[in-house]
């Protein structure tokens, strides 16, 4: 190296500071192994050489494997980052020649001050033999170390027996060069294994990193998403919250024909777009992991008839059939998602349908009920047939037609199944048409238990807290309440609403809060004030994100969710609900603040 040349290290990882790492973790090993022959050897020649030469290299042998057992703990503790390995590889092979050189010294002594001995020298040479062998199949050893450590060891030896004028000798010699042979071609294979090995374990470890990594960035990519559609999906609900209460409340109000088409068309305009966003938010809350499971058992005809009610029409409409055949069995599973399944399901069949008829029907299957949706629609290709629940896909709409939907009704039903952990299945044929079908348990009869119909009764009498910052919607929310009749007491914030419940001789029945308003406080904790001044009133949370925390805080606190834009007919059924239940709870007599 020309003097003051930079020496830096080589980045870990690389192969040779692999094999580096093997050999220098095998140092003490090998000294502990090679010390008790050395003693042998100096018991086995102490009547054939002289007594100093032996201290001699009994000294020189310990002082060598001791400055070895140094080295080998200076490069554990050098941090691989900073190993030079040209250095240390140099380091390597320095060491094991003079550990070899010491065995060749005393094989080349004992042939030289005992020639009369061959026996002594054989013995040496058999010690050489069985290092060697051991070191060639050790796995773990640096090749040109070991050279060194032959060329130490052998060749000294084999120097002096050539010198000798003896047939022993010659023959050690000739011996010793087959030796050398023999090792180095076994060498040669076992180290092109040994470093193949390292590399492919070094690609594996490679292969997995790049693999975390990649995981890692996907799993990021997903969080960015939900936080993505969380504020997005916010900004969108304000001004369709908006819209659609005040469509809804137009049409209530008018009643001219022509003016009602007008209002119709723009209600079914604004009907799609929140239908789209509803589906998106569908499919983030899956994702966030906040969909509530509410199992139960009931008759299957509950949800059959609620389809036959919702697709029948719209099928005539098509000139299509739609049959539902009715079904007396019982099954325990989540009503409200089984039927957003099947509804899908539905939906799917009626839109790729062009001619014949849906049926649905149940199939019994021992413990369970397989409920099954047929078309006679265009089929789906074998290799298309996963690829449909999937996010976004859709069959014979390249154009993105948006009339079709988002390509979302799938994907939610394929998580809904996965969540009930109901087997679903699909068969298809092309210009056939499809079958799908989930299969649930069966349910107990004597479990069912009877649910009230909800009536969509006026609201009479009913007092509604409306804390909305956003005046638009405040506007529109308290506009379709009164239409309902139901008193509303509207305000932008807490305070608003504290200075407005202080002119009520009563407490309010039911409170329509939003998440995101101006200050300290978000809708769950002035739900939950309310709550606690108000024990017999009713709480629903409005809201336009999707963020997974905010799901999870509402859902702990046991509030209703309601999500922007909010879909007047579910509003009404909830108000409702909630006014009959607290009907007979204990109400507060005197007007409470909400702080």
């Amino acid at each position: 190296m020309p003097a003051g040349a930079a020496v830096t290290a080589t980045p870990p990882g690389s192969v040779l500071g692999q094999v580096l790492e093997q050999h220098f973790r095998t140092y003490k090993r090998a000294v502990a192994v090679a010390l008790p022959f050395a003693i042998l050897a100096i018991w086995v020649l102490r009547n054939a050489l002289p007594h100093t030469f032996l201290g001699f290299w009994a000294a020189g042998f310990l002082g060598i494997n001791l400055v070895r057992c140094v080295a080998e703990r200076h490069f554990a503790s050098t941090p691989p980052e900073k190993r030079v390995e040209r250095v240390w590889a140099l380091r390597a092979i320095a060491g094991h020649g003079l550990g070899g050189s010491m065995w060749g010294i005393l094989g080349a002594a004992t042939i030289v001050l005992a020639p009369e001995s061959p026996e002594y020298s054989l013995i040496i040479f058999f010690i050489f033999t069985i290092f060697a062998t051991f070191q060639v199949a050790n796995p773990s050893r640096y090749p040109p170390a070991y050279w060194a450590w032959i060329a130490g060891a052998v060749g000294p030896t084999l120097f002096a027996a050539m010198l000798q004028d003896s047939d022993v000798y010659r023959s050690l010699f000739a011996l010793g060069l087959i030796f050398v042979f023999t090792v180095s071609l076994v060498g040669r294979h076992s180290h092109r294994m040994m470093v193949d090995g390292v590399a492919k374990e070094m690609e594996r470890q490679r292969l997995m990193e790049d693999l975390i990594r990649q995981t890692n960035a996907l799993d990021e990519a997903n969080r960015a998403k939900t936080r993505f559609l969380a504020a997005a999906s916010h900004d969108l609900r304000q001004p369709m919250q908006a819209t659609v209460l005040l469509v809804e409340s137009l049409q209530e109000r008018l009643r001219d024909s022509e003016h009602r088409r007008i209002v119709e068309s723009i209600r079914t305009s604004v009907v799609a777009m929140s239908a789209l966003l509803n589906a998106i938010l569908d499919v983030s809350k899956f994702d966030a992991g906040t969909v509530k499971v509410e199992r139960s058992h009931f008759p299957v005809s509950t949800v059959l008839d609620r389809l036959s009610s919702e697709f029948a029409l719209r099928a005539r409409q098509k000139g299509l059939g739609f049959r539902v055949r009715p079904s007396n069995a019982v099954v325990e599973t989540d009503p409200i998602l089984l039927y957003r399944i099947l509804s899908n399901f539905c939906n799917n069949a009626l839109q790729y349908t062009a001619t014949g008829g849906i049926l649905v029907g149940c199939r019994r299957r021992g413990r369970e009920v397989a409920i099954e949706v047929w078309d006679t629609g265009a089929g789906i290709p074998q290799d298309q047939q996963r690829e449909i629940f999937r996010e976004f896909h859709q069959l014979a709409n390249p154009q993105r037609d948006r009339g079709q939907g988002l390509g979302l009704g799938l994907a939610i039903v394929e998580r809904t199944a996965k969540l009930l952990d109901h087997p679903m299945s699909v068969r298809s044929r092309e210009d056939l048409g499809s079958v799908f079908s989930i299969t649930v348990p069966r349910g107990d009869p004597r479990q069912v238990r009877i649910a009230e119909a909800v009536r969509a009764e006026a609201l009479d009498g009913c007092i509604v807290l409306v804390i909305e910052d956003e005046p638009e919607i405040r506007g529109a929310m308290s506009l379709l309440l009164e239409g309902w009749g139901a008193r509303v007491i509207a305000a932008a914030n807490a305070a608003d609403a504290d200075a407005e419940l202080a002119m009520l001789p009563s407490a309010p029945h039911v409170a329509l809060v939003d998440y995101r308003l101006p200050g300290p406080d978000n809708g769950v904790r002035i739900l939950e004030r309310l709550r606690q001044r108000y024990p017999g009133s009713g709480g629903i949370l409005i809201t336009g994100d999707i963020g997974p925390d905010l799901l999870r805080e509402a859902q702990a606190a046991g509030f209703e969710i309601m999500h922007k834009p909010v879909r007047p007919a579910r509003l009404r059924s909830l108000l409702g609900a909630i006014w009959r239940r607290g009907a007979a709870a204990p109400r507060a007599p005197d007007v409470a603040t909400v702080p």
